[in-house]
């Protein structure tokens, strides 16, 4: 090989590393026994207002039932579906720099997101979010502490999976429905 060609062979060899790495990430995910804030949890719960059960978490699923206003009902699990929106630092941050860009799709709560990075969904503290506990999608002073923004607000669903009392099971993308799901107050 000349030395042309070699050095060809090596610069196609690192633009497609450049491009794998720059790879977005899946227009979905979806976390299979998520629940997306703080003190989030399955168990025992009421329902608030008739909700329409489905047989699977998806909006074009056969009806499985409804459950009734003041019905004692159990979340078993739930799934959080979510696509991804950018978060872009400002600034320079904890080995992060101003213009980096991170892809999120959901929330845990007190600013706490799932963020797409290396492959794989890991659990970042950004300290600000557009889920409202910690100060909406920017920043709400423009102080030190600002570092970074969400281009655009989280787009994800949540669907619960309920069991009733007679053992019938059903989903909803209708989480406000039910009460008692937020196991710190």
């Amino acid at each position: 090989m000349s030395g042309h060609g070699f050095i060809a062979a090596v610069l196609a060899l690192c633009a497609g590393t450049v491009l794998a790495a720059e790879k977005a990430p899946p227009a979905e995910y979806v976390d299979k026994g998520g629940c997306p804030f703080e003190c989030c949890t399955y168990r025992d719960w009421t329902v608030e207002k008739d909700t329409l059960l489905r047989a699977a978490p998806d909006p074009k699923s056969a009806e499985a039932g409804t459950v009734k206003a003041h019905e004692p009902v159990r979340g078993v699990t739930g799934e959080v579906h979510a696509r991804p929106t950018h978060f872009t630092y400002k600034r320079d941050h904890e080995g992060h720099k101003r213009g980096e860009v991170l892809w999120v799709y959901s929330t845990s709560g007190e600013g706490f997101y799932g963020v797409w990075r290396n492959g794989k969904l890991d659990s970042v503290e950004l300290g600000i979010g557009p889920d409202g506990d910690t100060g909406g999608q920017t920043c709400e002073k423009a102080d030190d502490n600002c570092w970074g923004t969400f281009d655009h607000p989280l787009d994800m669903d949540w669907w619960v999976k309920i069991r009733r009392k007679d053992g019938s099971v059903g989903w909803s993308n209708e989480p406000d429905n039910f009460g008692n799901k937020d196991s710190c107050g």
